[in-house]
């Protein structure tokens, strides 16, 4: 595999983190760079720990496997490597072979606290994981379409290789930013452009809000408001 470069510096994780993943989809919306029913993983792949911000990182990709012994699994210092090949900070995006019927998490208190001591941010997965209460004390965030109590046989197959996770093809060094809601992938060409659109959006969004909440509201009011959004950039979401 090719070297991977990071587009994330310091002062763009800060903001990023801030900005959260509905107002990245609306600004990847204004760019019109793809569909706006693709780039985002299915709601199936949800937040299971409490968290309060945006996580970025640059995606760790691997598939797993847990529902039979393998002779040929991978060992721990491959995985170990894997992860150090991709600059900081890192984000662990895992297929799960056994999808949908998975039936062992990869995930839980040891691999979460390993994976955030190598840099890593996050997991998502379309796998299960489990130690939840471990997983938030960490303060390592999971992503998953389950949560398993067993963690069956699981092993390791491949790492840093393109996956499909939540509908997503997702290749090694991808920019994944994941909150409450879910995750999704910014392209590395227009990352930089995400903070200066979420405030243009914010801004657009504020005078439609602002007229909602008058005393006074009418459908000529809301028409007006909508129109200044308009002349301030805004585009019709439907």
């Amino acid at each position: 595999m090719s070297e991977i470069k990071s587009y994330l510096t310091e002062n763009l994780i800060k903001k990023l983190e801030t900005i959260d993943t509905p107002t990245i989809a609306n600004a990847l919306e204004l760019l019109d760079i793809l569909p706006r029913t693709e780039g985002f993983l299915r709601p199936e792949i949800k937040s299971q720990t409490k968290i309060n911000k945006t996580y970025i990182g640059n995606a760790v990709t691997g598939v797993i496997s847990a529902r039979h012994k393998s002779p040929s699994a991978l060992e721990r210092t491959d995985y170990y490597r894997a992860i150090l090949s991709i600059p900081g900070p890192r984000m662990v995006v895992l297929h799960d072979l056994d999808y949908p019927a998975t039936i062992g998490s990869y995930w839980g208190e040891v691999q979460g606290n390993i994976a955030k001591g190598l840099g890593c941010v996050g997991a998502v997965t379309d796998g299960g994981v489990r130690d939840l209460k471990e997983a938030e004390e960490l303060g390592f965030p999971f992503w998953s379409k389950e949560v398993l109590v067993s963690h069956g046989y699981v092993h390791a197959i491949d790492y840093n290789i393109p996956v499909d996770v939540g509908g997503v093809y997702i290749k090694p060094g991808d920019i994944i930013a994941a909150d409450i809601h879910g995750a999704i992938k910014i392209p590395h060409d227009v990352v930089n452009k995400i903070p200066d659109l979420a405030n243009s959006l914010a801004e657009q969004e504020s005078i439609v809000i602002n007229a909602a909440r008058e005393k006074n509201v009418s459908v000529d009011s809301l028409g007006e408001a909508w129109k200044k959004s308009a002349e301030k950039g805004a585009k019709e979401s439907y």
